[in-house]
């Protein structure tokens, strides 16, 4: 204890005063002893112990009234040391504060985390992880780098470089696979240096929207109960002598086995921790003086380990006549556990209302009255109010007029139903209209139902809609004027197709009827070379009739309708094989054909682009002695059916494979082999239609090899050759 007097008080010897008035309390004493055992020991029903509690009454009762007797201050009445209120009011209000805020945290509509400078999560919500369908101890300390969707890092860091960020899309869950749309608020996390310490992100689950029903997980309570105050140690102290006695059990607290220990304030104050000494002596010289009704003071003091331990002292002063104090008892507890506890809800309380505050999206709590009770500072600052101005303000004053009532009725609907949402527009404080998107939810607060609100800011969103409707409206526009155009055009490539089937066929027809009959009924007015050249004419002639059909053709296919249906490719194949062999019986091609083939596609379609293909092998193979085609088909690793046409014949140089399938292109003379080059512009047309793809791969002399699909599954450059090995 402090020294608080120079005045020491000795202990002097008794005089014959104090000898007469201890023997009068003595007998004053056994008197009334005697008085009152008698009616004691029949209502205690103790008759058979008459004796003996009346000789122990005796023998107890003396020694106290000569100790009364021979203090200087016997006459005064002993006070005793008032009880100060419960010891754990402190952190039990902490507690309830915790509550609160912990209490919204959970009630939160969206998923919230909280990750450090390393992109691990440290905190998390129930929301976030039902959102994600995995247990929240799967989530906690998950490093974010390794997630398997890297969609969402770049927000995340945004947020660390300390600019709030946004990410709206598709989600891959890392753990389950799922696949979810959500939207992602980040912002940056400050420390009490102004520093960014992490960063905390907002996820909502978009898809929800659409759902009927959304239901949130009740998570574990994360935080632990402080511990309570623990046993108490007993003191007394003399202000003039500076004389302390401290009991065993404060003695324990400290660490120190023993019955009790005689010290002095001197002493003690040396044990306590340098920074409470202050509060201390200024604590117990207020009660001293009578400033206060008792002493309470909670400081940290050494134990025998060398460690600072928190106690609570509280104590009495007694005093005499003259109001001067000259005896202090009380008593001293560890409190330790309670002010580590203390702090951990303090910095969990601080950075709670940190997380809250840092949230990219309004947030408020109103109570059944309409009064504003708590709000973030992301709601103050969109509406350009101070927190002094909103405290206790009522939610509809911020209410546009017209969404007033709508408003109204949605809490009133959330305080009985527990959840309602609504759109509506608030007033900020220059007078602005700002849309938002309401979701509220019944929460229990402080033992009062109350309603919390969480609110999007969607003034850019509608802006962005209202550009999209005006965009649509003009790509409505131009599609329908492109369609106009479309139309004609279609009309007028009947028209052609019609003039060529018929206005072109009649002359071509006409020509080459009146060439047979010059050749022939003039046939020896004519010399050999005349000959040659009506034969030249009706040659050109009948190609003419063949480019004209495969022109046809190829309009055709463009404008045909699919009638798409099961094919056994097998047969078909098997078919035009055999119309090849009867045009041209004098050759001998191995067709190599698996059976089984099959494809879903049109029939009438398909049977074109295969001729074209089987032709062409037929054709570039007319030189090889031993000529084979082989028709075969596989799967890629997406499940989609590819058919290869593969031949020995000519091969094409793969610099010009990007001319194959273009209408009239040839990538060798006509001397060589005839053709119109229109039969693979017609094949890739037809594969087109079907939705597939159709690419090549040649050697100049080495075969070539012609490979497509009849659905999607290919996407990108022509395969490499190797992608569909093939053995001879």
């Amino acid at each position: 204890m402090d020294r608080l007097s120079p005045r020491r008080l000795g202990t002097a010897p008794p005089d014959q005063a104090c000898s007469l008035r201890g023997l009068a309390i003595y007998a004053a004493t056994a008197l009334l002893w005697s008085l009152l055992a008698t009616p004691l020991i029949e209502a205690l029903a103790l008759q058979a112990y008459d004796a003996h509690l009346r000789l122990w009454g005796f023998v107890l009762l003396a020694p106290l009234a000569l100790w009364l007797a021979l203090r200087p201050t016997a006459c005064s009445p002993l006070p005793v040391a008032r009880q100060s209120e419960p010891e754990t009011e402190t952190l039990r209000r902490l507690e309830a504060e915790e509550s609160r805020y912990q209490t919204l945290l959970e009630s939160l509509p969206v998923g919230i985390f909280h990750y450090d400078l390393d992109l691990r999560i440290s905190e998390l919500n129930g929301r976030f992880a039902e959102i994600l369908h995995v247990p929240m101890k799967a989530l906690y300390r998950l490093d974010m780098n390794t997630v398997r969707d890297q969609r969402i890092i770049e927000p995340l860091r945004e947020a660390l470089r300390g600019k709030p960020a946004r990410y709206e899309g598709e989600y891959i869950s890392t753990l389950t696979s799922r696949k979810i749309r959500v939207t992602l608020h980040t912002a940056p996390v400050f420390d009490a240096e102004g520093k960014v310490s992490g960063g905390v992100g907002i996820v909502e689950d978009v898809s929800a929207r659409y759902e009927a029903e959304s239901m949130l997980r009740e998570s574990e309570t994360r935080y632990a109960l402080a511990m309570r105050g623990t046993n108490e140690g007993l003191w007394d102290w003399n202000p003039e002598s500076h004389s302390l006695f401290l009991s065993s059990r404060l003695l324990s607290v400290l660490g120190t086995d023993a019955d009790h220990l005689r010290t002095t304030s001197d002493e003690w104050l040396k044990m306590i921790h340098v920074q409470d000494r202050a509060h201390f002596q200024a604590s117990l010289i207020a009660h001293l003086k009578g400033k206060t009704p008792h002493f309470e003071c909670e400081y940290r003091v050494l134990d025998r380990h060398g460690e600072f331990r928190w106690v609570q002292a509280r104590g009495l002063a007694l005093r005499n006549e003259q109001g001067l104090a000259y005896r202090m008892v009380g008593s001293i507890g560890d409190i330790t556990e309670r002010k580590r506890a203390e702090v951990r809800l303090k910095n969990e309380l601080a950075f709670t209302r940190t997380l809250i505050d840092s949230l990219p999206i309004a947030l408020l709590v109103v109570r059944p009255n309409g009064s504003i009770s708590l709000w973030n500072r992301f709601f103050a600052q969109t509406l350009g109010y101070s927190d002094e101005e909103i405290g206790d303000m009522l939610a509809l004053r911020l209410v546009a007029p017209a969404d007033k009532a709508l408003l109204e009725q949605r809490l009133d609907a959330t305080l009985s139903e527990g959840e309602a949402s609504a759109r509506a527009s608030l007033i900020t404080r220059d007078g602005r209209h700002i849309p938002f998107d309401f979701f509220a939810r019944s929460i229990e607060l402080d033992g009062e139902r109350r309603v919390l609100c969480i609110a999007s800011d969607i003034s850019e969103r509608l802006s962005t809609e209202a550009a999209m409707r005006d965009l649509n409206r003009d790509l409505e526009s131009r599609v329908s004027e492109r369609t106009a155009q479309l139309a004609a055009a279609l009309k007028e490539l009947e028209a052609f197709s019609y003039s060529v089937s018929h206005d072109l066929r009649a002359p071509l027809r006409a020509i080459d009827g009146y060439s047979v009959i010059l050749a022939t009924d003039y046939d020896e007015a004519f010399d050999d070379e005349a000959r040659m050249l009506f034969q030249r004419m009706r040659a050109a002639v009948q190609r003419m009739g063949l480019l004209i059909d495969d022109l046809l053709n190829l309009a055709r296919v463009s404008r045909q309708n699919l009638d798409c249906q099961r094919i056994d490719m097998s047969a078909l194949i098997e078919e035009i094989g055999a119309e090849l062999r009867q045009r041209e019986p004098g050759r001998q091609v191995h067709l190599e054909v698996p059976p089984g083939l099959c494809a879903h596609a049109d029939p009438s379609l398909i049977r074109i682009a295969l001729e074209n293909l089987l032709g062409n092998a037929w054709k570039f193979t007319a030189r090889r002695e031993k000529a084979w085609i082989r028709v075969t088909q596989s799967r890629d690793e997406e499940g989609t059916d590819i058919f290869c046409v593969e031949d020995n014949g000519a091969g094409f140089d793969m610099r010009y494979v990007d001319k194959l399938f273009g209408a009239f292109q040839r990538l060798h003379h006509e001397r060589d082999f005839q053709g119109t080059g229109i039969g693979l512009a017609t094949v890739a047309r037809i594969v087109q239609r079907h939705g597939g793809q159709i690419w090549a791969h040649g050697e100049p002399d080495q075969g070539a090899r012609f490979c497509f699909t009849l659905g999607p599954g290919i996407t990108g450059p022509f395969p490499p050759a190797d992608r569909l090995a093939s053995t001879h």
